[in-house]
């Protein structure tokens, strides 16, 4: 068995028999009624447009709109907590002068489920997974020599795809907030079309890669003052060969209720994966820090609601 695929496969069985070994200890008391899930989510829509018309300061009409879908199920018994969740956001945009209808403003699709084993008030063993892809195809718009906007594509679901699987400890020093280290974590990447292989760290027409190493994510999750939530997970993970380079995913989001319906939605993620080819800015190609934030105002319709 080749290297890499046995590291796969020690990794996925000791994740397996650890969530196996920690779910055969939840256990409550027959006297007990058992413990019930606690859901939390929104589902939103925004939209927003400009209108030009024989405007002297410049610029283009446009119109965009997106929607986002954030869910969290929560159960906790006297021994284990258990989570499960879902974010889902994708925007589009039309702009008057440009060759293409639309365009991508977001696309996310990530999934997760995590399970912790009370050791201590504050300290849990946790087995956790997590998948990031996206919906749609992705580009990147340039002018051609003569000048004309020509797109390429960059990305596609499952181009890349990203799975995680780690095992560790994590201190909780309040409802809001952990911290996760994890000595054992297997990073897997899929590439579905090969074309896209080497931008994302694979080898050409490679479409799989896993990567054993060390996981550090910390997350806080908190209604900062009335009707404003601040959420952010920052994750770090380092293969063991090559412990000076580090993949950093940073979220945040900032929701700010106004009223049952109307919302004001921040959101910023920063990512740095010393394998990804990106066209940066100056028009040249190669290791960079990627950067998105948006901000969004519109309808939202809340799932459920509870307090950690």
């Amino acid at each position: 068995m080749k290297t890499k695929n046995y590291t796969q496969f020690l990794v996925c069985f000791l994740f397996i028999f650890t969530s196996s070994t920690l779910f055969a200890q939840d256990s409550t008391s027959v006297n007990q009624p058992p413990k019930k899930w606690k859901h939390t989510g929104q589902v939103g829509i925004n939209f927003s447009n400009v209108g030009l018309v024989n405007w002297s300061g410049g610029g283009e009409s446009s119109y965009s709109f997106g929607g986002i879908l954030n869910y969290k199920a929560v159960r906790e018994t006297d021994r284990a907590i258990t989570r499960l969740y879902t974010d889902l956001a994708f925007g589009l945009i039309n702009q008057a002068n440009s060759r293409f209808p639309f365009k991508k403003t977001d696309d996310q699709l990530n999934l997760g489920a995590d399970y912790s084993y009370k050791w201590h008030k504050k300290v849990l063993f946790t087995a956790a997974a997590d998948f990031r892809t996206q919906f749609a195809k992705g580009y990147e718009y340039v002018n051609d020599d003569l000048g004309v906007e020509q797109e390429v594509q960059i990305s596609d679901f499952l181009a890349p795809g990203y799975l995680n699987l780690n095992i560790g400890l994590t201190y909780n020093p309040a409802k809001y907030a952990y911290f996760t280290f994890s000595p054992l974590a297997n990073r897997m990447t899929f590439v579905r079309d090969t074309i896209f292989s080497e931008r994302y760290g694979l080898d050409a027409g490679q479409q799989f890669r896993d990567q054993l190493g060390m996981n550090f994510k910390a997350g806080f999750d908190k209604e900062v003052v009335k009707n404003v939530t601040l959420k952010t997970v920052y994750n770090m993970f380092a293969e063991y060969s090559r412990l000076t380079e580090w993949v950093v995913n940073w979220d945040l989001t900032l929701d700010m209720k106004v009223n049952k319906f109307l919302n004001v939605n921040f959101t910023s993620q920063l990512i740095y994966d010393p394998d990804v080819i990106v066209a940066r800015n100056d028009g040249t190609e190669g290791q960079a820090v990627q950067f998105k934030h948006a901000l969004n105002v519109g309808l939202v319709y809340r799932l459920g609601a509870f307090k950690e």
